[in-house]
């Protein structure tokens, strides 16, 4: 991740998220920081800092992993997918009932990173 500040502003904006600790690189920037989104951790840095043990998806690249949040109503599915598209997101796949009981949306994150949005679809 190259501007790990960035990254935290949007998953703050689109995910709701709640910085835990943010320590500050030698050189500037952030060394280490932790988030909580919907009751997870996910641990960012930029990949200039003391570790450099971490990269971001290549740009044009499909992703390897997908980070996958279960939330706890469609509207959220919904709602976190238009904030995120409205943040600088690009969508891979609109809110959609899916056949196997999800309302299902996925992204992928200005910064490369595949989010898959997904709730329980009592209604189907």
């Amino acid at each position: 991740m190259t501007d790990a500040a960035a990254a935290m502003t949007f998953y703050r904006n689109v995910f709701d998220a709640v910085e835990r600790r943010c320590l500050p690189g030698r050189a500037g920037g952030v060394a280490h920081a932790e988030l909580t989104i919907n009751r997870g951790l996910i641990v960012l840095s930029d990949t200039e800092s003391e570790a450099e043990t971490t990269a971001p998806p290549l740009p044009g690249e499909g992703a390897s992993v997908s980070l996958r949040l279960m939330l706890p109503s469609i509207e959220l599915v919904d709602a976190w997918y238009a904030r995120a598209v409205s943040n600088g997101a690009a969508p891979e796949m609109a809110p959609t009932n899916a056949y196997w009981g999800l309302r299902f949306a996925a992204v992928r994150d200005p910064f490369g990173h595949r989010w898959i949005l997904q709730a329980r679809n009592e209604a189907r």
